[in-house]
């Protein structure tokens, strides 16, 4: 039963991976690409997420990765188009958006927990007033700056999370800003263990899915969406998609609400 399950929850999830079109429509769902994990080309955790949470549903509305800061931009330009990952309240804290009550959000389809990472073989930090002098790795296009503006670090802004990592574990900055489960992903495919972080130290620890701009299209997307992902059998099918994919259950939402964990 099991194996049927992942069979199917990974033939939905990754058979629709496509590489970027030059062309983006302006009612898609702009994927926030930033390295591995939601990678340009259609593949990585993310994207099998929302590949999975698009064709269970039955949606056509499109998918589109792009790069990070140029997703929130398409996203901010585009009023009938989504953004993912994401959350509503997250994006008004950040400043990417004026009026919550102008978008409309999906349950979530993965917690995550965002936390800042020490360098190998030094200790976690205790506080983020010890940021301060310190320098900190960070994904461009990203608000974390902001809701760090507090602590005299420096932010050196980097491309994709590979680099941020790589910048990391050669000691060319003291900290990098970094998502779980992300991380263990990338670091697994540097052949390095995580990096040490303050697990009671988090930035925030919260659902995402996709947030869309509040129009009639949009409205009955995210109700198709929710009312899908409220399915038992679907619920069945992400529990087997996460666990074929080596993905902690922690981290399969439970249906809360809440922050996207790369601010």
């Amino acid at each position: 039963m099991l194996s049927s399950v992942v069979a199917m929850a990974l033939a939905g999830a990754l058979s629709t991976h496509a590489p970027a079109a030059s062309q983006e429509p302006e009612n898609a769902v702009f994927g926030s690409g930033w390295g591995m994990t939601l990678a340009l080309d259609g593949t990585g955790f993310y994207n099998d997420l929302i590949h999975f949470a698009l064709k269970a549903s039955g949606t056509d509305k499109p998918y589109q990765p792009l790069p990070y800061k140029r997703a929130k931009m398409e996203f901010a330009k585009n009023e009938r188009s989504c953004l993912y990952p994401a959350r509503i309240e997250h994006l008004s804290r950040g400043g990417d958006i004026e009026n919550a009550d102008d978008y409309v959000e999906t349950l979530p389809l993965v917690f995550v927990e965002s936390h800042i990472f020490s360098r190998p073989a030094h200790d976690p930090l205790g506080s983020f007033e010890h940021l301060d002098g310190k320098m900190v790795a960070y994904p461009n296009g990203s608000a974390l700056p902001n809701f760090l503006a507090d602590y005299n670090a420096t932010f050196v802004p980097t491309t994709d999370e590979t680099t941020k990592a790589r910048m990391l574990i050669a000691g060319r900055v003291d900290h990098m800003s970094g998502s779980l489960p992300d991380n263990i992903f990338v670091f697994k495919s540097l052949g390095e263990e995580l990096p040490p972080y303050n697990p009671n130290l988090a930035i925030l620890r919260i659902g995402v899915g996709v947030v869309c701009h509040k129009t009639a299209e949009n409205q009955v997307f995210v109700n198709t969406v929710n009312a899908t992902l409220a399915k038992p059998a679907t619920r069945a099918q992400l529990v087997a998609l996460y666990r074929a994919l080596g993905v902690e259950d922690r981290f399969l939402p439970r249906h809360g609400g809440g922050e996207v964990a790369e601010p």
